[in-house]
């Protein structure tokens, strides 16, 4: 089951179940003993196995609804890393002004009655038809300064949703979960590996790596050995284009380790992380999902040695020959239609359905050339082709204008 980044928190899914669950009795017991680290690590290890489960979540924000002073005098108080797991997401409430986060009390609250919350210093205010929401210095920032006022007369907190749909609606409690649009929505099951690459000549250690992976990423320390961590050269991080040069010269060489299926690249996606204050350096993170590849019934069983071939999707409109899938602002090639891998020549039809499969949407007729070599910074000539993959095909065609 996959994250979601911007999850619609609804209260119903918050009813107790009749009986305490073997998590929660778990979670209430080291909370007794203050143990509030290895609580919210029992709860991440639940919430890793089944992301969106409410009872899971529910346990966490338990954890996280503590008391400050808890917090602060238990033995094993909460981490940084741990509080802004990707994991949490679905539970966060961010404020859609200057995306401040905590996590809202209101919602355990409102778990087995419904209350009515007038809170008289408000961290923040929502929306209870959008969940538009400010937090408390953003109000502060929208109240108008009165200079006829006592200075000790009780402050007025008020504020409308910004949405035109809401129609100048008041904001007011209960503050609920809003979710985070910067975690990458994916199964945790279906990460294959993660190259976590820091801008400078010092590599970062897995620690430093688990803090920034882990706040993008629904993993958890358990995962450290998904990462595959680099240092970058002066330069190769500079721009979107050297990202993309230096992820893909990365996955390559993990490919021809056999540490990632082929065709990597097409399984990727890339994420500059910027540095914040007082960070450590910029990160590239590039999460990289599990191949489907089936080996063919039909393939020898002498495999032969893997080598380097450039591949480039096309697609069939329906008027016209055949076409490539570009950006049409920048011309760059669409991500996914075009770079190189290193795998055996025998692997290349199954790997051009895997591409043609990704690509089905589209509802056109796709085939895949390969080029030998990585040709991925040079010109293409269809005199240069490899072979063709087509749709449903096993093995590779010579190259043809035709469909």
């Amino acid at each position: 089951m996959a994250v979601t980044s911007m999850r619609r928190f609804e209260l119903a899914e918050w009813k107790r179940s009749p009986r305490l669950t073997d998590l929660r009795n778990t979670v209430v017991g080291l909370l007794a003993e203050g143990r509030h680290r290895t609580a919210l690590d029992e709860a991440l290890r639940g919430l890793r196995r089944d992301p969106e489960h409410p009872d899971g979540l529910f346990v966490a924000l338990t954890v996280l609804a503590q008391s400050r002073t808890a917090r602060l005098t238990s033995p094993e108080p909460l981490t940084e890393t741990q509080q802004w797991n990707a994991l949490l997401a679905p539970v966060t409430t961010a404020c859609s002004s200057c995306d401040g986060r905590w996590y809202s009390t209101h919602a355990v609250m409102f778990t087995d009655n419904d209350v009515e919350i007038q809170p008289t210093n408000p961290i923040g205010l929502q929306c209870q038809k959008c969940r538009y929401t400010l937090c408390r210095d953003c109000l502060k920032a929208q109240r108008p300064t009165s200079y006829t006022l006592s200075v000790d007369a009780p402050e007025v907190v008020a504020a409308s949703c910004a949405n035109r749909d809401c129609g100048g609606r008041g904001l007011s409690a209960p503050v609920l979960p809003t979710g985070r649009p910067d975690v990458t929505p994916m199964d945790p099951d279906a990460i294959e590996g993660v190259i976590v690459v820091r801008d400078g000549p010092i590599r970062p250690t897995t620690e430093q790596a688990l803090a920034v992976v882990t706040r993008f990423l629904p993993l958890i320390p358990d995962d450290a050995p998904l990462l595959h961590i680099r240092r970058a050269r002066p330069g190769t991080m500079g721009d979107g284009a050297a990202r993309d040069g230096l992820a893909q010269s990365l996955l390559l060489d993990l490919e021809r380790e056999g540490v990632l299926a082929p065709a990597s690249w097409g399984r990727s996606s890339r994420m500059h992380i910027l540095a914040g204050p007082g960070g450590d350096g910029d990160y590239l993170i590039v999460p990289v999902e599990r191949s489907h590849q089936r080996v063919s019934p039909t393939a020898p069983h002498a495999v032969s040695s893997p080598g380097t071939y450039t591949y480039l999707l096309q697609i069939l409109p329906l008027r016209g020959g055949w076409a490539t899938l570009r950006d049409p602002r920048t011309g760059d090639f669409h991500d996914g239609t075009f770079g190189a891998l290193s795998a055996p020549p025998e692997s290349l039809p199954g790997l051009a359905q895997d591409l043609i499969k990704r690509f089905e949407r589209m509802g056109k007729s796709r085939r895949v050339l390969f080029f030998e070599g990585d040709r991925t910074q040079q010109n293409l000539s269809t005199d240069d082709v490899y072979g063709i993959g087509t749709e449903g095909g096993t093995a590779l065609s010579p190259y043809s204008e035709g469909p």
